[in-house]
């Protein structure tokens, strides 16, 4: 049985508000470092904005992006921009709203990077893995132009995952009578999986890297087993007795 899907048309003010919201939290990890100026500052801003749909687009093909196509997008960037540089410290206190509003941006292109795919002719699977990317591509750019180890692939909040399960929970529930409940659906679950990660220490298991080994039950020693102590001079007297024979014990014993 096959699903034909439309175009998900999410409104362009809602596609810039969460390039904006992207775009602010990028801001906070330029000004982690010290060395970061105003140019470094937008390029990470742009990166975490609008990087998931650049490698959406370009892994379907749809080129030039429509992040290039309209720049209504780079403005937005450029704002947030501005905003940062003036009251980044201020930002800095509104990181957890920032990070709760970023996972719902992150569940949002999610969806559009797997209907994209789904309107490619992609079959469910490769779609569910270009929605992923399209949720987390910024933050994969963005930690190759800080020289930082991939997030994902480290032990971490469980970022990719919740990207990937917003993907697939859109491709499974989509439908062309109701595709709004599909999308609010995958972003309650991408918000849901980062949350609970966040907040209860929640990581993806790592590999086993040690041999299984069977256990077997050991005896116990001899010094934690109960015994009776020989006094000392019962054990001499018998020593003697072996090697001598039986003697009397003289009267001075």
């Amino acid at each position: 049985m096959t699903t034909d899907y439309s175009l998900l048309e999410i409104p362009l003010a809602i596609n810039l508000a969460a390039v904006f919201v992207g775009a602010l939290v990028g801001t906070l990890r330029a000004g982690e470092e010290d060395h970061v100026d105003l140019v470094g500052m937008f390029t990470l801003a742009a990166v975490m904005g609008f990087g998931g749909g650049l490698v959406r687009d370009i892994l379907l093909g749809n080129l030039p992006p429509a992040a290039f196509r309209d720049p209504s997008y780079l403005l937005a960037a450029g704002i947030a921009t501005v905003i940062a540089a003036v009251s980044l410290v201020y930002l800095r206190r509104v990181e957890r709203a920032l990070w709760v509003l970023d996972s719902l941006a992150i569940g949002l292109f999610a969806c559009v990077g797997a209907n994209a795919a789904l309107l490619a002719g992609l079959q469910l699977l490769p779609s569910v893995l270009i929605g992923a990317c399209a949720s987390i591509g910024g933050l994969i750019l963005a930690d190759m132009l800080q020289g930082r180890p991939s997030s994902i692939m480290y032990v971490g909040p469980p970022n990719a995952i919740a990207g990937f399960a917003g993907a697939l929970v859109y491709a499974i529930t989509y439908t062309l009578e109701r595709p709004f409940l599909a999308v609010v659906l995958a972003v309650l679950v991408t918000v849901a999986m980062r949350v609970s990660g966040r907040l209860f220490h929640l990581t993806i298991p790592q590999p086993r890297r040690r041999a299984y080994e069977l256990r077997l039950r050991r005896p116990r020693r001899s010094a934690e087993r109960p015994h009776l102590t020989v006094p000392t001079a019962n054990r001499r007297w018998r020593r003697l007795t072996r090697q001598h024979g039986p003697t009397e014990p003289s009267a001075s014993e």
